[in-house]
């Protein structure tokens, strides 16, 4: 398991919002939610989150809203990406965590489309006999985007990802550390969309600050960040996705069968249907721009939308 990253927090923090006690454990941040007037058998979730702004939002979301609802809650934040999440979900180290439905479905030797509905119908699919279900996809859409300035745009006379083949040996690409192997990202379904071949490729921070900054320092030509939840610069230009590569990648829980009770799946159902693109990049700015702590985002978007 990887070590989580550690998040920079607000020096001051409004506690008519907070809705959960946090507690520090060496090797990880947990966060334990105690309900009051618990039943007898309360169901005990470890909670993880992908090591992103928009998917620990999401974790947390999906965790509180459980908590509220009677489960004991514990948050394990930032692990890693999916390669590192969901086999440690299998392997019963955590009980579940937010991912996207395309992701996750692409990770699994699935092809996602799309099309969201599909996209979870065959995600369903590929989960079954895992011991892993997921709980309906929310609205909110956060795919790949290849972001170049206006400045390069206008050089190279770029306006989709295609038009990248012609320059792309004179270009610098700069993205998630995985994004090598990432089917969607510049892995093999990448290739043979696109064929693009970079003159040099740079691994930089998952979480995109680091990303956008090189861009903007010209660092990289083009940067690869998330589309609904990095911080884009204001002189970025999104290239359009002109062949259609990447998926319905909304948001989902993903959690252990054990652990999918009705009750479990109904909360998080009610949950996703709220979490629209709009909302989502508004709470993965506030933590990844703003610096806010996601527990504290999550609750307020939790108050707002009287949820669970």
């Amino acid at each position: 398991m990887l070590p989580p990253n550690r998040l920079r927090h607000p020096t001051r923090r409004s506690a008519s919002i907070a809705r959960a006690v946090v507690t520090l454990v060496v090797g990880t941040l947990a966060l334990v939610v105690p309900v009051a007037s618990a039943p007898a058998q309360t169901l005990s979730v470890q909670m993880a989150s992908k090591n992103f702004p928009g998917a620990q939002v999401l974790s947390q979301v999906y965790g509180q809203a459980l908590a509220s609802g009677g489960a004991h809650v514990t948050f394990s934040d930032a692990i890693g990406p999916t390669e590192v999440v969901f086999p440690a979900l299998q392997g019963g180290t955590f009980d579940a965590y937010a991912d996207y439905q395309g992701t996750l479905l692409t990770y699994l030797g699935g092809t996602p489309t799309a099309n969201s509905a599909k996209t979870h119908a065959a995600l369903l699919d590929k989960l079954h006999g895992t011991g892993i279900a997921v709980g309906d996809a929310a609205p909110a859409v956060d795919v790949n985007g290849f972001y170049v300035t206006r400045r390069t745009a206008r050089r190279y006379d770029l306006s989709s990802v295609s038009d990248l083949r012609r320059v792309a040996r004179k270009l610098t690409i700069g993205g998630p550390p995985e994004c090598t192997s990432r089917p969607l990202c510049l892995g093999d379904a990448s290739q043979r969309t696109y064929g693009l071949k970079f003159g040099n490729v740079v691994a930089i921070d998952p979480n995109g600050t680091a990303t956008q900054q090189a861009l903007r320092r010209g660092d990289v030509d083009v940067a690869v960040l998330f589309t609904g939840s990095s911080v884009i610069p204001a002189d970025a230009v999104l290239l359009r996705d002109d062949k259609g590569l990447q998926p319905a990648d909304n948001p989902v829980l993903v959690v252990r069968e054990s652990m999918a009770t009705p009750g479990t799946l109904a909360v998080a159902n009610k949950v996703s249907d709220a979490i629209t693109t709009s909302s989502y990049n508004a709470m993965s700015l506030a933590v990844s721009r703003d610096l806010e702590d996601p527990t504290e985002v999550a609750a307020r978007f939790l108050a707002r939308h009287s949820l669970p």
